[in-house]
């Protein structure tokens, strides 16, 4: 179901309307159920909600790293929110991740659209992790170039996915 969207696979979906409110029904039912498998359920329901693209980058909040751009000065900007901390830095292949600023969690009461959605599901779930990550993702950043401070998720609908920062160890 993720894989639907950016290849012209929504002209296959458009006649499939009954069967993917069933789908839905069958992934919330399987949700309630805490199984397992609950990111990969919760994925496949982002997807059927029609939001492809938070489906195919949304990680586990055990050790994600997002890039994005700050939106004032075009720096680029690693979101680490996971296991390392929950933090905007930029990254240096040699040093690691440098000038670590902490996000600002999105309250659940601003949370809103997809993200307010999402968390409201997870909690709802007991997924506590998936909760605070899902906040922390629809939160605020500060860029440690220019000290703008920007909404992760809101401004920036291009966030990717990056595979987790090698280990450095300081000089």
């Amino acid at each position: 179901m993720r894989a639907a969207g950016g290849h012209g696979c929504d002209d296959l979906l458009a006649g499939c309307a009954e069967a993917i409110a069933e789908f839905r029904e069958l992934l919330e039912r399987h949700l309630r159920s805490r199984p397992d498998d609950y990111l990969t359920t919760f994925r496949d329901l982002v997807a059927v909600e029609g939001h492809y693209h938070w489906s195919a980058v949304l990680g586990d909040f055990s050790d994600d790293f997002y890039h994005v751009a700050c939106p004032h000065c075009a720096v680029e900007v690693t979101i680490a929110i996971g296991g390392y901390g929950r933090y905007s830095a930029i990254r240096d292949w040699n040093l690691g991740d440098v000038d670590r600023r902490d996000l600002r969690p999105a309250s659940p009461e601003v949370l809103s659209g997809i993200g307010r959605w999402m968390h409201e599901t997870a909690v709802r779930d007991g997924e506590v992790v998936l909760a605070d990550g899902i906040a922390h993702l629809f939160g605020q950043a500060e860029c440690p170039r220019c000290a703008s401070v920007f909404n992760i998720a809101d401004d920036h609908p291009a966030v990717t996915l990056l595979p987790p920062a090698p280990a450095h160890t300081p000089r």
